[in-house]
C-alpha cells in the first residue's frame, strides 16, 4: 500500500490491529465510512475483515490519488461497493444525509490530523456532525484517531466504550447511545 506525501501520517499497523481486534466481528457485513481517510488505511482494512461497503472522505488531493491508486490495487472487482469522495469531512457530512438518506453507517473511522495546538478540535466537531442527519446508526460505533495528548469528549447520545494510547497516537471509540441501552459509567 502506498502512502501520500506530506504530512499525512498513515496508522501506525499496531495501532490499526489493536482497533480491528476491539471490533472483534463487527466489521463483518458493515457499512463502514473512513473520514480524513489519507491513503484508506483504516477503511482498507475495513474491507479485508468482511465489510459490505466502504466510503473514503480525503479532502487532500495528493492523498485522494494515492487512496484511489490503493483502491484499484487491493480492491479489485469492488464497483459500487467502495467509493472515494473528494471533499472536506464537514462539508460531506452536512450533505450526506440529503444525498443518500437511504444509506446508514454501523462504523465511522475517523483519523484526522493531530490537533497539536486545540484549535481544529475535530472530534468535538465530529460527534454532533454525525447526529445532524441520519449517518451513523444508533449502536453504531465511532473510532477516532488523535494525538496522545488530545483529551477525549463527553457528549450526550455517545458512550466512550474504549480508550488506548500507542506512544503518540491516543485512539477512542463511541458506541451512538439508541436511547434504550443502559448507560455505563
Amino acid at each position: 500500500m502506498k502512502s501520500p506525501p506530506g504530512d499525512t501520517r498513515p496508522t501506525q499497523d499496531k495501532v490499526r490491529q489493536a482497533i480491528f481486534s476491539a471490533l472483534g466481528d463487527f466489521t463483518d457485513g458493515a457499512r463502514v465510512l473512513d473520514l480524513f481517510a489519507g491513503s484508506g488505511a483504516l477503511g482498507l482494512e475495513a474491507w479485508s475483515r468482511g465489510a459490505a461497503a466502504v466510503v473514503w472522505v480525503e479532502e487532500d488531493r495528493r492523498a485522494l490519488t494515492v487512496l484511489k491508486e490503493n483502491l484499484c490495487q487491493l480492491c479489485p472487482g469492488a464497483g459500487a461497493k467502495t467509493r472515494c469522495i473528494g471533499t472536506d469531512v464537514f462539508k460531506f457530512l452536512e450533505a450526506w444525509p440529503k444525498h443518500e438518506p437511504a444509506v446508514v453507517f454501523d462504523l465511522v473511522l475517523a483519523d484526522p490530523p493531530y490537533d497539536r495546538f486545540g484549535e481544529y478540535r475535530r472530534l468535538e466537531k465530529t460527534l454532533p456532525a454525525l447526529e445532524a442527519g441520519p449517518i451513523l446508526r444508533p449502536g453504531g460505533f465511532l473510532v477516532f484517531e488523535f494525538g496522545a495528548r488530545e483529551e477525549p469528549v463527553v457528549r450526550a447520545g455517545w458512550t466512550l466504550i474504549w480508550d488506548r494510547t500507542y506512544g503518540g497516537t491516543r485512539v477512542v471509540m463511541y458506541r451512538r447511545d439508541d436511547g434504550h441501552e443502559e448507560k455505563t459509567k
